[in-house]
Parts: C-alpha cells; structure tokens; sequence
C-alpha cells in the first residue's frame, strides 16, 4: 500500500495577511497585488526542507481571514484568483504542496446569506445556526444566532441544510478546479459535523485522490476525527502542550505518557506543531532558549507530520497582547529576515535532511527505551531493519545511556556524521539541553 504525500511532508505555515502587509479591516475597495511578496519565500521554505505549505485563509474577508465574505474570492487585500492560481502552480514546479485553511463552521457579517437575513429575507434564516427572532444580538441585528465562540462577528451555519452544505461543498471544488490546491486545514473541526466532513471527504476524493484534509482538533479524542471516511489527520494540541510543558517544568514524564497512551496505537498521522497563529512564539512559551534545541528534534522525530510556523525558524518572539492575536502574526522581510536565534535555522535545515532522509523517522513505529525523572527520554522509532533511536537530554548536566542492551553494535550519529561504539561497558555521552539522533549499524 502506497504511503499518502502527507507522510513525507514538512509543512511551512504561513499566516498570508501579514505577509501581504494588508491592512486589517477591509473596506473592499482597493484591489492590490501582494502575492508577489509571498512568492519571495519559496526559495526559503525548500532551503529549509519543507516541502508543504499551509495557508491561513486567503479568501475574501472583513479582517482576519476567519471571517469569510466569499467563499470563491481571493482577498482583495492579497490578490486576484488568478494570481493565487499562479503562485499554487509555481509552488507546485519547485515540489511543494499547497494547502489551504478553510472556514466552514461560519462565515463573516458580510457574507451574502448573513446580509439577506439582516435585511429581512427569512428564507435565509436556517441557512444559520439558533437563528432566533425574539432576541436582538449584542451587535444589533433584530434577532440572534449561534456564533463560533460567542463571538459575534462569525455567526455559525447550520450544516443540517442543505443548501448551505451544497454552497460549501461547491466551494471545496472550486477550489480544487480553478487553484489546484493539495489540501485543507478544516478551521473549528472539532465543532463541525461530522456527516459534513464525511461527505467533503467524499467529493474531494473524487476530484483528486491524494487530496488532504486536516482539522483543528483542540480537544477530543483524535480517533474520532481520523478514519477512511473523515479527516486524514488532525492538530496535535495534546503533543503541543505536553512538549512545552514538559520541557518548562524538567518533567518529560507528560510528554511521555501522551505518547504512549494518548494516540491510539500510536498509529494516527497526527499534524505536529510547536506554535502556530493562535498560540505564543515557542521562543516566548518556553523559559530557557536552549529548549528550541531538544523541541525541534522531538518535533521531528517524534510520530506525526512536522510543521514550521514562519518566522520561529529564527526564534521570533510573540505573545497575544490584549486578547489580540496580530503579534503571533507580524509582517516579516524576508530580504532581512531576524536573527534573534542565529543556529536555530539550521539546526532545523540539518532536522529536516535527517528525517526525510529515514524512513524510520517518517513511517516507523514508536517505542520508550527508557525515562527516569531528571534524566534523559530515549525512544526508538522503526521501519523494516532500520533502527533509529532518539535521546533528549533538557537538564542541565552531563548524561549519559547505555543502548548494549538494544543493540550489540555501534551507532552512526546522524547530528554529527560520526560513528558511535558501543560494548556492554560503555555508555554514550549526551551534553545538557542537547539531543542525539543514532542509527544503529
């Protein structure tokens, strides 16, 4: 059985708006041509080793992109369809999938259906969820409606019609037809309906088989979402908190734990991050910039499919500031690009040759050799006669583990390129806040 693209993918996430310099609110009025500054980073991201790209929503919208006001539009901020049509074809060229976040829970005040509603058209009141006219909304519309979040600004469909599962489900293939994308990121899938997904599995299957889709799962059980007639793969909200966390607090034992007991099996091809748009800059979440080490190796080696929220490549700094959410998504020049972590680029550069590298580390299982409180986790992944193990050592002293029991001969240390031997006697030294990635021989 043939392995999916997503198995060998590297994401780059990209938050578009910001990189577009496009103003936040839009008025509508101006059309700009902005995606040739997107265009700019390709030779970064492959430089980098990822081979995937996933755009947070590009479509038409009144401020953050989660807000759509239509569905079959670029943003007018960003560029026109045929501009995004030509960026995904030169993505495409250079060998990297293109993946779009897309919002089907809700929609923005300005999309038609929401507009015809508050002008008084009735008929499109079940196009929406809890729409009820015996209550006026905190933003003044003569009735209200269910939202995403109590935010009322993304007022939530009802996905049980099926005139707006028919629009959205046109809309999916639009998007396939006219920009040729490889996947979405489903926005909110943990409160989406699960006949919808299924059936936008279906159809876009049907239009190109190897189409991907991801959700945003923030709590749950994952294998609820995962399956043949669902979603591909869901965020790893689970993996996100335990890595920081773990490394915050020199306790690897959470980490630990949720990968053994969390995934079932530990067999779903869950999508693996360490920051994204919606939470802190990893450099911010954790207390000591020595970590960005150790998490970038467990972010690759680890099961799951790695993903690089643009611009933490250089250890960029950001927090939500006033319950916003913009500096987790500021403007970056990528013809000077920050430095505030100057190895940490490469080290990611070295993680991702690494792992594309090894089948073990893309499609091998997972199995804990050994953790003890304060001292080093050490994992062994595996495909076929392959046999990789993982050390992360995140004290502050000198450690050292012993594999003679695993394995009788010597190890190449893939980090470095230098080979390790081993006896019954000997142990393998691993420096503080550092890792080790070694191929058995």
């Amino acid at each position: 059985m043939n392995q999916h693209w997503s198995a060998d993918a590297i994401f780059y996430h990209i938050y578009t708006l910001s990189l577009a310099q496009a103003d936040f609110h839009n008025d509508y009025s101006a059309q700009r041509h902005a995606f040739s500054e997107i265009e700019k980073w390709l030779p970064h991201i492959k430089n980098l080793g990822c081979n995937a790209v996933l755009f947070s929503p590009v479509l038409k919208s009144r401020t953050h992109g989660y807000d759509v006001t239509d569905y079959c539009q670029i943003d007018n901020r960003i560029g026109t369809n045929s501009e995004f049509q030509a960026l995904v074809k030169l993505f495409h060229d250079n060998g990297v999938r293109v993946v779009l976040d897309s919002v089907f829970n809700h929609c923005g005040r300005d999309f038609f259906a929401f507009q015809e509603l508050q002008s008084g058209n009735k008929e499109y009141a079940d196009w929406f969820s809890g729409v009820d006219f015996s209550k006026t909304s905190p933003l003044g519309d003569s009735f209200t409606y269910d939202t995403w979040a109590g935010h009322y600004e993304l007022p939530k469909f009802n996905l049980r019609n099926e005139y707006v599962r028919r629009y959205l489900l046109d809309a999916a293939k639009y998007w396939i037809d006219t920009f040729d994308i490889d996947g979405m990121r489903l926005d909110a899938a943990d409160v989406l309906e699960f006949s919808f997904m299924s059936e936008l599995r279906r159809i876009t299957a049907a239009q190109k088989p190897d189409f991907w889709l991801m959700g945003e799962v923030v709590h749950g059980d994952y294998a609820k979402w995962i399956s043949a007639d669902s979603l591909h793969s869901v965020t790893n909200y689970i993996m996100f908190k335990s890595l920081f966390s773990s490394h915050n607090d020199n306790n690897l034992f959470e980490l630990a734990y949720n990968q053994q007991h969390t995934v079932p099996l530990q067999g779903l091809p869950l999508y693996n991050f360490l920051d994204n748009h919606d939470q802190p800059r990893i450099a911010s979440n954790v207390h000591n910039l020595a970590f960005l080490g150790t998490l970038h190796t467990l972010l690759f080696t680890l099961p799951g499919i790695p993903s690089i929220y643009y611009g933490s490549e250089w250890g960029i700094q950001g927090k939500k500031e006033n319950n916003s959410d913009q500096p987790l998504r500021p403007y970056i020049n990528i013809n000077s690009p920050p430095n505030d972590v100057p190895w940490l680029e490469g080290y990611i550069r070295k993680l991702a040759n690494i792992r594309q590298e090894h089948k073990a580390l893309k499609h091998g299982g997972y199995r804990q050799v050994y953790l003890e409180y304060h001292k080093p986790l050490v994992f062994e992944r595996r495909h076929d006669d392959e046999r990789i193990f993982v050390a992360i050592n995140i004290g502050n002293q000198h450690e050292h583990i012993n594999l003679a029991e695993e394995h009788h001969g010597g190890f190449l240390d893939l980090l470095s390129g230098g080979r390790i031997e081993q006896h019954s006697t000997n142990s393998i030294h691993i420096a503080p806040y550092s890792s080790l990635i070694i191929k058995a021989e």
